[in-house]
This record gives C-alpha cells, sequence and structure tokens, in this order.
C-alpha cells in the first residue's frame, strides 16, 4: 500500500509557510492542510550546528501540543533548514548588506545545508537531520548584487534559494539531496514518514 492510502486515517498538518515545502510534499502525493504558529527559533549556543535545524524542528512541532492532545489522528510535520559554512550558521540576513555578505563568505568554497524535520502526534515523536554539501563558484561582486536586487533572498538561511538563478549559474556541485536544499528532504521523509505509520 502506498504511504498516501496508509495516511488516510489521518490528518496531516505541514507546520510551514514555505512553498517550496508544499510544492516537495504535494511531490510526493500527501494529502496534507498547511498551519503555523509563531515559534521563537531559539538555540542553547552550545548546539552543534548540525543539530540546530532538528533541535528547532522540534520546537515548532511541539507548539502544536494542544492540537495533538485534542486528536490522536493528528499528524505534524514540521521542519527548519540550516546554512553552515566553517561552523558559523548563516540565518535569514537581516538587510542587503547582511545577504551580500552571507553571499560573499560563501562564494568559491563549499558549504553544507542542514534540514531538521520533526514528525509528531500523541502516541510517538522521531526527528532527524539531513545534510547536503554544496559547492558555489567565485562570484563576483556584481554577480551578488544582481541576485540581492532581483530575487530580494531576505527570508532564505543563507542568503540564497537553489532553484533561483544563483542556483543555476554559480553552483557547481552538491553531494547530497536536492530537495534538503531547497528546505525538505524528500526521500528521507518519505521513509520515516512510512515507518512512524507502520508503528502506530
Amino acid at each position: 500500500m502506498l504511504l498516501n492510502q496508509k495516511l488516510k486515517k489521518f490528518d496531516l498538518i505541514l507546520a510551514s509557510g514555505s512553498p517550496r515545502r508544499k510544492e516537495i510534499m504535494e511531490m510526493l502525493g500527501l494529502d496534507f492542510i498547511i498551519k503555523t504558529k509563531p515559534t521563537e527559533e531559539i538555540y542553547p549556543k552550545e548546539l552543534s550546528v548540525e543539530k540546530v535545524s532538528e533541535y528547532l524542528a522540534n520546537l515548532k512541532a511541539d507548539s502544536f501540543a494542544k492540537e495533538i492532545d485534542e486528536n490522536p489522528k493528528l499528524i505534524v510535520i514540521s521542519a527548519d533548514t540550516t546554512v553552515a559554512i566553517n561552523n558559523e550558521i548563516l540565518g535569514k540576513p537581516k538587510d542587503r548588506e547582511d545577504a551580500i555578505s552571507m553571499l560573499q563568505k560563501l562564494s568559491g568554497k563549499k558549504h553544507t545545508v542542514f534540514s531538521g524535520v520533526c514528525i509528531k502526534n500523541k502516541a510517538k515523536t522521531t526527528s532527524f537531520t539531513a545534510s547536503t554539501d554544496v559547492w558555489f563558484k567565485e562570484l563576483s561582486l556584481e554577480e551578488i548584487e544582481y541576485y540581492v536586487d532581483n530575487f530580494k533572498p531576505y527570508d532564505k538561511a543563507g542568503a540564497y534559494a537553489v532553484q533561483e538563478w544563483i542556483g543555476a549559474a554559480a553552483i557547481s556541485r552538491i553531494e547530497g539531496s536536492y530537495y534538503n536544499v531547497v528546505g525538505l528532504p524528500s526521500k528521507m521523509l518519505y521513509a520515516e514518514l512510512e515507518k512512524f505509520v507502520e508503528t502506530l
């Protein structure tokens, strides 16, 4: 039986306003609704860069505790994506200068994209992290300014989206899941969701 059939008896919420994550969930053939709650994205400073996205995904899922408690059929999927280079996390840029600075750090180097995902219902919680290495070619200031001014990547970790101009023109290599860089590690999510549902 396909996963979308196994999920028919459950209510599935994607706790994300990201249109990219919505598209990936639709590509997986899943029936879900989108519901978001404001969550303060604060994490312990001692947390390793590899663990931050998973920690934040769990925080986002925890904000649905009341709904989960009231509905045993409810499954919440939450996610968070971080970009890290040289053990530094690059979050969403504050402004134009911050976005330019981030892209200058990524220029000509390898960085890692981490996506943490949490799957939660009344019976149990599971979470995991996927990582993908991404290499950028050397970017000129003119190229960086063109991208920032035309695509305004202020809502994106690391100040870029792989599916936009910069991905086509500047990314020389990706090692790992492409969809993880988009924002949701589709293959791993599908496998983990299958395991999750089978044991309910």
